[in-house]
């Protein structure tokens, strides 16, 4: 673009998000320097050693389950089979809760936990709390409000980290009672490591 070559608008329709062109170029420039960085490897007579790791990796062997891959206990949420196309297409294959009460719970084996949930430029949005391991003391807050205004956000919430290897229960509450015109919560997976 600052080459004259492009213009915004062939990049990207937003001026944040690349359009198909957007993505080739970018692409294109990454599958270049892997190349020469190749290219560079192969010329290296000495046997490259890689150090090892400094810390173990917790999420190497990472599940994300959805409608698809778990069958968690449900009162009043209700999984969301409908395909969907687009820039929704991210938000599929979850579960909805759209009153104060309604809850999911999963049993899962796992050292490491994170939920994705949707947050939602529609306003007002309904929210959550998550227990882990009957933990009420320490609920986790699942706000479907984003304070944003470019769209719908596909957000990562950790919930345990490195913790003990084990069965883990994992529960989620609708908590608010504004369900008059709210958008519903939308779970879209649970992350197991």
């Amino acid at each position: 673009m600052l080459a004259g070559e492009f213009s915004q608008s062939q990049l990207t329709a937003d001026g944040l998000h690349p359009n198909d062109l957007g993505h080739k170029l970018i692409a294109t420039e990454i599958t270049g320097f892997l190349e020469r960085v190749m290219a560079q490897m192969e010329e290296m007579e000495e046997e490259l050693l890689f150090p090892a790791p400094m810390t173990a990796n917790s999420y190497e062997n990472a599940r994300r389950l959805t409608i698809r891959e778990a069958s968690p206990a449900l009162s009043g949420f209700r999984a969301d089979p409908r395909e969907k196309s687009g820039h929704l297409d991210c938000f599929k294959n979850g579960w909805i809760g759209q009153r104060p009460g309604d809850s999911i719970r999963f049993e899962v084996e796992a050292s490491c936990i994170a939920v994705q949930y949707r947050k939602t430029v529609r306003r007002p949005a309904l929210a959550a709390r998550l227990i882990l391991d009957g933990d009420t003391e320490h609920p986790i807050s699942l706000d479907g409000n984003f304070d944003e205004d470019w769209g719908d956000c596909l957000y990562l919430e950790p919930v345990l980290h490195r913790g003990q290897r084990g069965i883990h229960r994992v529960e989620i509450i609708v908590t608010d009672t504004r369900t008059e015109g709210a958008a519903p919560f939308y779970l879209l997976s649970l992350i197991v490591a």
